[in-house]
């Protein structure tokens, strides 16, 4: 099962949402359709970021990858309501090299940046 990891860039939680509570939210929407393998909030160029690493089931890389966009898409939309996200760059493993597949902000309504390498 390949592993991927997203950043996504948190500028603010809507009022009455405690920001501690965003991390095991995030966690709990995308745990509803993949394994989440590990989470953790990240300071990154003075940026607070959320991070997720998770599982997609195996099949062929453009699928996997296409999943994974999809899972992340839908991770930003659902938060949206109790958030104010800001950039995401999705990542695939294995181990110590993750290479870039895509990027986005979601600012600009979900705009995504392919990723050629």
């Amino acid at each position: 099962m390949p592993s991927y990891r997203v950043a996504v860039d948190v500028h603010g939680v809507s009022p009455g949402i405690p920001p501690e509570s965003l991390l095991p939210r995030a966690e709990e929407l995308l745990a509803l359709g993949h394994r989440v393998e590990d989470r953790s909030v990240e300071i990154v160029r003075g940026q607070p970021q959320i991070h997720l690493r998770f599982l997609v089931s195996g099949t062929h890389d453009a699928a996997e990858d296409d999943e994974a966009q999809d899972a992340v898409r839908g991770l930003v939309m659902a938060l949206a309501p109790i958030a104010r996200l800001g950039r995401w760059t999705l990542r695939r493993g294995p181990g110590g090299h993750w290479r870039v597949i895509r990027s986005g902000d979601a600012r600009e309504g979900l705009t995504e940046h392919p990723v050629d390498f």
